[in-house]
């Protein structure tokens, strides 16, 4: 476990120990706070060389400023989620260090397949494409949140020997929640970024179905909390359908999150009906299970991995509103089957995706790429 002398010299001989997270990254996402966290808590050191989300010319830099002062002594590099840019630069400042990857994504398929910046047959779409493929193969290990994602990365040229899954989990915080309301109505929450594989457009149809429904559910709120990509269009389409139930507070501090959640009694995960919405458990599914709310999502390979429908939580047909109503209308006039699902969603969450748990689980995949260096 973490915490070892691990071996590793550097150029002066002096015996190399730690965890580096080096790049741009966001240190407020819930995925590099979790690892961060986890890694202390088995007793790895962990130490940060972070630089402003800028050009390269600019950023490089600063990283390299950050590396000299504050993470020399580190055994691994780790480049946190989404800074596919920044590996380049990490490969070159590794020396004897071990290389590790996060990438969370794969740009491509979130900028093209998914959010539909760039058409496929693109310059832009062809350098995401290299720009992954090139970024995967810099790294001594290559993290993944699924193994449904690690074969994304594997098709991207990652052998599978250089995976590891590391779940993304919840924060503590999540844990410590209170239980939801004891008075109606029954709240929805949706908490996000409005991102396309979220399935922003079915979970408004949805709704407008069970507002619409004779003989409907009883007394319900829908939250859509958050703002991103899709965030003006989901108003004004609520707007355009008349939906007097459902309502958009806005932006949300990760900090706040927690509080948010315990308002709730049902907590929606991701509806999109592209490739990666199943390949992925989102945050937001972790963080509602692991505060013992209902939750329900769309189904996918990669929740299965971790989750039981049925058992843990609900999961309907990505991009089926109809199914979701259903969904909602079932756990929405059923409180004992939102407590049952939210306590052994809770329990299962506790057992894989704690902060601990999720260290571990680091910790262990971090000492085998110590072990092959």
């Amino acid at each position: 476990m973490g915490g070892r002398a691990h071996g590793a010299r550097s150029g002066a001989g002096a015996a190399l120990s730690g965890v580096c997270f080096f790049g741009a990254y966001d240190p407020a996402y819930p995925r590099n706070r979790i690892l961060r966290e986890g890694l202390r808590l088995v007793g790895e050191e962990v130490l940060e060389a972070r630089a402003a989300q800028r050009r390269a010319i600019f950023r490089y830099p600063a990283l390299v400023a950050a590396f000299r002062g504050r993470a020399r002594g580190a055994d691994v590099l780790l480049v946190p989620e989404f800074r596919h840019k920044d590996m380049p630069l990490a490969r070159l400042l590794k020396g004897r260090r071990r290389l590790v990857f996060d990438p969370l994504v794969s740009r491509h398929e979130t900028l093209v397949a998914d959010w539909r910046l760039h058409a496929p047959a693109s310059a832009q779409a062809r350098w995401n494409l290299a720009l992954d493929r090139w970024s995967l193969g810099l790294a001594d290990l290559v993290l993944c949140d699924t193994w449904e994602h690690g074969a994304l990365f594997e098709r991207l040229g990652v052998p599978r020997a250089r995976l590891r899954r590391v779940l993304v989990g919840a924060e503590d915080a999540f844990f410590a929640v209170g239980p939801p309301p004891a008075e109606a109505p029954v709240r929805v929450l949706y908490l996000g970024g409005f991102l396309p594989l979220h399935g922003i457009a079915t979970v408004i149809e949805a709704v407008a179905a069970l507002e619409h429904r004779g003989g409907g559910p009883p007394d319900f709120r829908v939250a859509l909390a958050g703002r991103g990509i899709e965030w003006e269009w989901a108003r004004a389409q609520a707007a355009r359908l008349g939906l007097a139930r459902i309502e958009f507070p806005g932006a949300v501090d990760y900090a706040d999150a927690p509080r948010i959640v315990e308002g709730a009694h049902i907590v929606l995960g991701a509806f999109g009906a592209g490739e990666k919405a199943g390949r992925v458990i989102p945050h937001k599914v972790y963080q509602g299970l692991a505060a013992g709310r209902a939750v329900v999502t769309g189904e996918g390979a990669g929740l299965r991995e971790v989750y039981e429908p049925g058992v843990h939580l609900l999961a309907v047909q990505r991009g089926d509103a109809a199914a979701l109503a259903s969904a909602l209308a079932l756990l929405i006039a059923d409180p004992a089957l939102r407590a049952a699902l939210g306590g052994r969603g809770r329990q299962r969450t506790l057992e894989v995706g704690s902060t601990a748990r999720v260290g571990e689980s680091l910790s262990r995949a971090l000492d085998a790429a110590r072990a092959e260096g």
